[in-house]
């Protein structure tokens, strides 16, 4: 039977790590990918048009068509896709 030096098993355990660490960083990129397409998706529902601030009964400041539902439709965005 063979030994296995200590620099075989120092060279095992770094491939773990870097296994390890790029798993990680595949995962949170397809979360970041998925998180981003969620906000793109509701950017594109529920556009940020500007009306006028006297249509209908309110008056005040300058308002943006659909600020609730858009602010739904982001809250509802996470960065994980369960």
């Amino acid at each position: 039977m063979e030994t296995v030096g200590p620099g075989r098993s120092i060279a095992a355990g770094i491939a773990a790590i870097a296994f390890a660490v790029g798993a990680i960083a595949l995962l949170w990129s397809a979360s970041e990918a998925h998180f981003r397409g969620c906000v793109e998706e509701a950017a594109a529902r529920y556009p940020p048009i500007a009306v006028s601030a006297f249509s209908g009964e309110q008056t005040g400041p300058l308002k943006v068509a659909y600020d609730e539902e858009r602010a739904k439709a982001l809250d509802s965005c996470s960065h994980a896709p369960w």
